[in-house]
């Protein structure tokens, strides 16, 4: 409700907004006015050129040593400046679009308000804030407050060169307010802004390996208690299969403490998953390498200072029970469980599940993940190379989450990677399944 205690509605963008919204998707860019500012926060912190080759070459060391210090699972770094200035030349360009894609599906999925309360917890140099900052002032509606955690003084440093002046630059529908500085393992409830919309924990559980999953599951509902009724929070990982499958057991260990995933996961057989080989991520397109992304990898081996792929876990949860999905499987419809697959090895069967991945495979053998919340061993839709007509695009343009129907799918074990594949036959037939409002459109229609 606002001051008033009127309902708001979701945040509403008009065409031209979303127009330019979804052109920015297509050639993904780390946005000119951004890449300035980080380009004159090089200079005020080494005092020298952004691209001066010594400074170039000290962030290309930093950058190997984060790389090096994040495959050996130990944590990043970042009490000094070259860490810092590091990641805002490799890790930001990414991180920045990536949040824009997840924070578009909020407001597409009427999640956002027309203005928010948003806390960023582990914020870093302020990525997402610049993140929503941007977006929010492409498609000219919406405004925030933003608030944020970070513990290391570098990495405010440049949070406070970077985002204050980009919330200027976009027009002021953001407001930035002082970020506070803890650690967030120690950091008290009570410190944090209460009735927060969206809550981001974005790159961060995945830096506290220190604790178990449970000790980080705790975390993050203590931290709920500042969200609003009505609020989401947003976890993202890297899609790595140590960090995707653990972030996938948090987030399970989340919803056994009374908060409810909204999505990915539907569980529309009203069971409780096993998430420990849930290996699940999102793949969007490639952004441009930034200016400075282009000096470092000028030299030798430069292809390790480029980072422009987009690949991320992700889960929204809620305190209210909302859900993406609400489909349940029919009683006695006649889809088989993924967790009985083994009893029907070499037949065709029909199958309910939720689309878990983009094309695994490439353009000839396609490969999607795929879900129906019973504790199984990984299954597989596959579109094999051989096969032509229609079913070769039988899942394309389903989004990450939807449900889908299957019927006269093969059953066939990979005994390589231990998982389950259902190939698609030329008689498959395949139903995606909408959403009652949908389907209530629709029939409308």
């Amino acid at each position: 409700m606002n001051e008033q205690g009127s309902v708001e509605g979701p945040l509403m963008v008009d065409d031209a907004g979303r127009e330019q919204q979804l052109a920015f998707f297509k050639k993904a860019e780390v946005p000119a006015y951004i890449e300035h500012m980080v380009e004159s926060y090089i200079e005020r912190k080494t005092s020298k050129s952004w691209d001066d080759p010594a400074v170039l070459d000290r962030m290309r060391n930093a950058i190997l040593v984060q790389k090096a210090q994040y495959w050996k699972g130990k944590r990043v770094d970042y009490r000094k400046a070259y860490p810092v200035l590091g990641y805002l030349a490799y890790h930001a360009p990414v991180y920045l679009v990536q949040f824009e894609h997840i924070f578009w599906r909020i407001i597409e999925e009427g999640l956002a308000k027309p203005h928010m309360r948003i806390l960023d917890i582990g914020t870093g140099p302020g990525v997402v804030p610049l993140a929503i900052i941007d977006l929010l002032g492409r498609i000219g509606s919406g405004s925030a407050d933003i608030y944020a955690v970070e513990r290391s003084e570098e990495h405010l440093e440049a949070y406070n060169a970077l985002v204050p002046a980009a919330a200027a630059a976009q027009g002021g529908a953001v407001r930035v307010e002082k970020p506070i500085r803890a650690d967030i393992g120690t950091l008290g409830v009570g410190s944090l802004p209460d009735q927060i919309d969206v809550m981001i924990f974005s790159n961060v559980l995945n830096e506290l390996r220190h604790i178990d999953i449970d000790r980080r599951a705790d975390l993050v509902v203590s931290f709920a208690e500042r969200l609003a009724p009505d609020g989401t929070i947003v976890i993202v990982e890297p899609a790595d299969l140590e960090n995707s499958t653990t972030m996938r057991q948090i987030v399970r260990a989340i919803a056994d403490r009374n908060l409810t995933i909204y999505s990915p996961c539907s569980f529309i057989r009203g069971t409780t998953c096993n998430p420990a080989r849930c290996w699940t991520f999102e793949q969007k397109g490639d952004i441009r390498p930034t200016r400075l992304m282009e000096r470092l990898s000028a030299e030798k081996d430069g292809y390790r200072f480029v980072n422009t792929d987009i690949k991320y876990s992700s889960a929204l949860l809620r305190k209210d029970a909302l859900v993406q999905h609400t489909y349940r499987v029919p009683p006695g419809a006649k889809f088989a469980r993924l967790s009985h697959l083994r009893q029907h090895l070499d037949r065709k069967i029909n199958v309910a599940a939720a689309l878990m991945s983009g094309n695994l495979g490439d353009t000839r053998t396609k490969v999607y993940k795929v879900c129906d919340g019973t504790p199984a061993d990984p299954a597989y839709v596959i579109v094999p190379a051989t096969l032509r007509g229609t079913n070769r695009d039988a899942l394309e343009g389903l989004s990450y989450g939807d449900i889908v129907q299957l019927y006269g799918v093969l059953v066939r074990f990979n005994h390589d990677h231990g998982a389950y594949n259902l190939v698609i036959l030329p008689g498959t037939r395949t139903e995606p399944v909408g959403r009652p409002e949908e389907e209530g459109a629709q029939q409308a229609s």
